[in-house]
Order: C-alpha cells, then structure tokens, then sequence
C-alpha cells in the first residue's frame, strides 16, 4: 500500500513539474512571436518613413505611373484614323519636350529631381513609341536633344529653356508648366481616341503629369518657400492634383477628362 502510495505521488510530482514546462514553453513562445510581430512592424513603419522622405526631399515620383496595368501586347489593334495618328505623333514630341528640357536643367542646376523625372519622361516617349509599332507608323522624332518637328514645341521649348535658365527656382516653374501643359494636351487627345492601347497609354501618362506636377510644387514649397499657382490648368483642377492620392486607376481622376480647363485663374 505504502509503495502504492508512494508511485502516486510521484506521479503527481511529475505531472505537475510537466506542465510548469509546458506552461514556460508557451510563454516563451508567445514572447518571441510578439517581440517578431513587434519587429515586423517598427521595420514596415520604418520602411514607410525613408519612402515618404525620398518623395518629400527629392520628389522625383517616376515608378508606379509608369507601369501600365495591362501588358499592351494583350490589348486589340484596332484601325487608327488621322486624328489618332496626330495625336501619336504630338504627344511622342511633347513627351520628348519634357525629357530634354529636364536634362537640360538638370545639367545647368544640377537638381536630381530633374535628372530623375526625365528618366521617367523617356519613359513615357518609349510607351508612345510602342504604339507607332503596332500601328506601323515611323517614328519622325528627332534623336537630337532639342530639335523638334513641331513648330510650337520648338517655340515652347526655346522659350522654356531661356526661363529656366534664369534661377533654379523658375526652373521648377517651368517644370511645372511643362506639366500642366501636358495634362490638358492629354485631355483633349483622349477625347479623340476609341482605341484601348492608345487610351491606356495617354492615361498612364496623364497620371504620371499629375505626379510630376506634385513634384515641382513641393519642391518650390519646401526649398523656397514659393506658393506656386497653376498657369494653364483651372484652379479647380489644381487642387484637385495636389489634395488626392496619384498612384493608380483608383485615383479618382478616371481618364482624366473631367475638371479640366485651360484657364489661368
């Protein structure tokens, strides 16, 4: 009876000793997967921190608009009409505009936002050289850095250049006229078009505009404390660039034929 007694309470030593470790072992597990999920989070905070004060210092905004939602492979060919292939044909130029007088600021400032956006802007000329492909069109553009076929956008960019070359901060000026220019060239071009290549296309370029457009404001705000007002787009139109989110077909802008207007109030 005595040896009875004996294994029995041994057994409960035993039973109890087992579930102290137990329990020890849960608690150790449950620390080590708060402290990861802790980590997890102060890293993802962190991440997020260094993105907004790369777009904040630098703002030069080129990835996601750049980055069609659909592979252009994928979309129909369809027929182009005159009007569509003026449109190619203008835009190709004018996207070249901005990319040369981007370098060309870019080297006479010395300002990575400008450097950085003009990558974006080759870009925007090679998503519109795409389309000269699939339609067999050739491509009349000029490989030499200011010259071009239009003569408005000679003019423009003649005269962009001289304003730029005044100060760094006309020279964010003139980015973002380039840009608010570009927009409402856009606006009316998508309204002249059926065709899904050339609208995502023209759409993708539309919102990366409008991000580019956030960047020179922003630079001009904070490096010299400029408030920049539009000289092309409505002032509706503005504010509705500056105060929503950019990043994607949910932007809230659609195609961005509404809001626009070609006043300067």
């Amino acid at each position: 009876m005595k040896k009875i007694a004996k294994g029995f309470g041994i057994g409960i030593i035993v039973a109890v000793i087992g579930l102290l470790i137990f329990g020890a072992v849960n608690r150790t597990i449950a620390m080590s997967e708060e402290e990861t999920q802790s980590e997890y989070q102060a890293a993802d905070f962190s991440t997020h921190e260094n993105e907004v004060a790369v777009t904040v210092d630098e703002t030069d905004a080129i990835s996601e608009h750049d980055t069609l939602s659909t592979p252009i492979a994928l979309l129909p060919v369809g027929e182009v009409n005159q009007a569509e292939i003026d449109a190619l044909f203008y835009m190709r130029e004018e996207e070249k505009l901005a990319r040369d007088v981007y370098l060309f600021l870019a080297n006479q400032w010395g300002l990575p936002a400008f450097s950085n956006i003009a990558k974006s802007e080759q870009t925007h000329m090679d998503s519109v050289l795409e389309l000269f492909n699939r339609y067999g069109l050739t491509d009349s553009a000029s490989a030499e850095a200011g010259v071009f076929n239009n003569i408005d956008l000679q003019a423009l960019y003649n005269q962009l250049i001289a304003q730029g070359s005044i100060s760094a901060e006309e020279a964010f000026k003139v980015g973002a006229a380039i840009e608010e220019i570009d927009i409402l060239d856009l606006q009316v071009r998508l309204t002249q078009t059926d065709q899904e290549d050339i609208q995502q296309v023209f759409n993708s370029l539309l919102l990366g505009s409008y991000n580019h457009l956030n960047a020179f404001v922003g630079n001009l705000s904070n490096r010299y404390g400029i408030t920049y007002e539009p000289q092309y787009i409505s002032s509706d139109l503005y504010q509705q660039i500056l105060s929503t989110e950019t990043g994607g077909s949910g932007s809230g802008f659609g195609n961005g034929q509404g809001g626009g207007g070609s006043g300067n109030n």
